[in-house]
């Protein structure tokens, strides 16, 4: 009996941490559109899972913003540019997981739009 509760504890804790992985990967036209909109006004930008173990915030100089269909009525919104450390970055963005400086201080962008998400991480300091 111990041996099934411990397995749907298991299934429930995998499924938990897939579903926080892609709060705003898929979005509506209106949030495409907005966010897109948005980054296209921004010349950096911080890509960081501050859920994700072990990951660290990567700058990103922006060179392009767009989105793109990726199903019926979903959209997804991708950033080319170049980190700081020369690599060239082109990939499909969740929102919960861009940041951006505004004021000297970074917020997340999905928040910062209006949208409901847990970044896992407080608004915080250019200086930290």
């Amino acid at each position: 009996m111990r041996l099934k509760y411990f397995f749907a504890l298991l299934i429930a804790l995998t499924f938990s941490t897939v579903a926080k992985a892609d709060q705003l990967e898929i979005l509506t036209l209106e949030q495409a559109v907005a966010a897109t909109e948005y980054l296209q006004s921004e010349e950096m930008v911080f890509l960081w899972c501050a859920c994700c173990e072990g990951e660290e915030p990567r700058a990103v100089l922006i060179t392009e913003v767009n989105y793109q269909s990726v199903g019926e009525n979903q959209y997804s919104v991708y950033i080319k540019g170049v980190d700081t450390e020369g690599n060239e970055i082109n990939e499909y963005v969740d929102l919960a997981y861009v940041h951006v400086v505004i004021e000297n201080m970074v917020y997340c962008l999905g928040t910062t739009l209006g949208y409901e998400c847990d970044p896992c991480v407080d608004p915080f300091s250019m200086e930290e």
